[in-house]
């Protein structure tokens, strides 16, 4: 069974870093995410459309980044 975890947390630098780096190989996801949230968190899923430019998912986690460039993590698959 694979467990979510939905928060949105501020992420420390250096995984900034590697997300800054990844998103420019691998592409938006913004898109993906509120899809999946607008089912089951819909008030999250607004969020995530209004609040975030740009997200992608790395090792289990989608992540979305902010308009001053900070990344959160939103939601994990454990």
């Amino acid at each position: 069974m694979v467990k979510a975890i939905t928060s949105t947390t501020l992420v420390p630098e250096s995984l900034q870093k590697t997300l800054d780096e990844l998103v420019m190989q691998l592409g938006d996801r913004k898109n993906e995410v509120v899809d999946l949230l607008s089912d089951e968190q819909p008030s999250k899923s607004r969020l995530v459309d209004l609040s975030y430019t740009q997200c992608i998912w790395w090792e289990g986690c989608y992540y979305c980044q902010d308009e001053a460039k900070q990344w959160h993590r939103i939601k994990c698959f454990i």
